[in-house]
């Protein structure tokens, strides 16, 4: 019996440690994107001049890989940038010649986000629930364990 609460115990803990982590993740990400736009205050209107296939490795057919918008926009300072989004999607969100809004940092104009572009944003919220979830878990089965046994 001891070995099978035992089990248990162990089982819910790495339940929460995992939904820990998911949860850390999803912090980690909202921090990045609060910082975006905090620092993100001036607008372009630009246009994806090219689809970059993702350089991952972990999937080897292919069609597992996401595409990068390349985005080309011009300053208020009139210098064009051209930037590639580190956000990626499968099947592409944006089309070559497409027309998007950017807010772009006028220190760093490199670092830029297309406007009302939410993806990240579900990957946050994914990353978040799971985690929850896990930790949720965890927690309601080390309790069931300790009122129960």
């Amino acid at each position: 019996m001891e070995d099978k609460m035992m089990f248990i115990w162990v089982f819910s803990g790495i339940f929460c440690g995992i939904g820990l982590i998911f949860l850390m993740v999803a912090w980690i990400i909202a921090a990045a994107v609060a910082d975006k736009k905090k620092n993100c205050t001036s607008k372009a209107v630009g246009t994806v001049t090219d689809l970059v296939r993702s350089t991952a490795d972990f999937d080897r057919s292919n069609h597992m890989r996401g595409y990068h918008p390349v985005v080309q926009y011009t300053t208020a300072k009139g210098e064009t940038v051209s930037v590639t989004s580190p956000v990626e999607t499968n099947p592409p969100k944006y089309h070559v010649g497409e027309t998007v809004h950017v807010r772009y940092d006028p220190h760093k104009p490199e670092k830029f986000y297309i406007d009302g572009d939410n993806t990240i944003n579900i990957v946050k919220t994914v990353f978040f629930c799971v985690g929850l979830g896990l930790v949720v878990l965890g927690l309601l089965v080390g309790i069931l364990v300790f009122i129960f046994a």
